[in-house]
């Protein structure tokens, strides 16, 4: 019987361990911005699952990772829950900015601001209700429809 409560408690211990794996949470400084739709958290790449933002080169590009970045610096902290998948070098994740003991999706705020769009493919449409007349002028790419 006590063999098996030991059992027990080590899956317990290493089921949490890797719940907690898929989690990173950082403060702003600890964040960089790579574009609008993808950051960089505690060193970890991560592809902001559900949106897509201009690559380099596009005449938002600039203006929205700039956005981005400030919109991190209101934060209290980053949040990433991660799906275990990677797209490239990039873990993909549902990211949250705790701020004022409230916690905001990232993703939602982004595409709010004009700098992304929904990628219905992946989200299932969960942010094409925050997109705004500037960001549907955004392209879109053919993975996302």
């Amino acid at each position: 019987m006590c063999k098996f409560f030991v059992t027990l408690i080590i899956t317990i211990m290493l089921f949490q361990k890797s719940l907690l794996a898929n989690q990173i949470a950082c403060a702003p400084n600890n964040v960089s911005v790579i574009d609008a739709d993808t950051i960089k958290v505690c060193n970890t790449k991560i592809r902001l699952s559900g949106i897509s933002a201009a690559e380099r080169g596009h005449k938002t590009y600039q203006n929205c990772k700039d956005k981005v970045e400030n919109i991190i610096k209101q934060s209290d902290l980053i949040v990433c829950l991660l799906t275990g998948e990677k797209t490239y070098d990039r873990f993909v994740g549902t990211c949250f900015m705790n701020a004022n003991g409230n916690s905001i999706n990232l993703q939602k705020t982004i595409v709010e601001n004009h700098c992304a769009r929904d990628c219905r493919r992946y989200s299932n449409g969960k942010y094409a209700k925050y997109e705004t007349p500037q960001s549907k002028k955004l392209p879109i790419p053919n993975y996302c429809q």
